[in-house]
């Protein structure tokens, strides 16, 4: 017999959609790749190793700084989006429960749900 699929004993911990690790990484990839453009650029000119080091350092760190703010923002901002969509939906449930209802018949039916199973299906949705 098959346990029930909310079984307690089994925790499974799950990464959120941003991580620090994610804007990191982003974050290092672009600054190693601007550090490169710099690097090659300011190579090219008549100027010591110590400034052609020093401006592949400054450019690292700030087009890592910018890619991790940018992706932070983008995923605040995602989220956010997300939330404001739940939060609609959530109004939309308690004072148009019939709209909302006709959009889950015809989600399912869009998906080839018919007759008793797309009954079953929408009034499962607890409306």
């Amino acid at each position: 017999m098959l346990k029930e699929l909310s079984e307690p004993r089994h925790l499974e911990p799950h990464l959120k959609e941003s991580s620090a690790m994610r804007d990191f990484v982003f974050g290092f990839g672009d600054g190693i790749n601007t550090s490169l453009g710099i690097a090659a650029g300011v190579g090219g000119a008549d100027v010591s190793a110590n400034i052609i080091i020093l401006a592949a350092l400054v450019g690292m760190f700030t087009g890592a700084k910018a890619m991790a703010v940018q992706n932070y923002l983008a995923v605040k901002t995602h989220r956010q989006l997300l939330t404001s969509e739940i939060e609609r939906e959530k109004w939309e449930i308690e004072n148009r429960p019939e709209d909302e209802r006709q959009e889950i018949e015809d989600i399912y039916k869009a998906k080839g749900f018919s007759g008793k199973d797309l009954e079953m299906v929408v009034n499962k949705s607890n409306f």
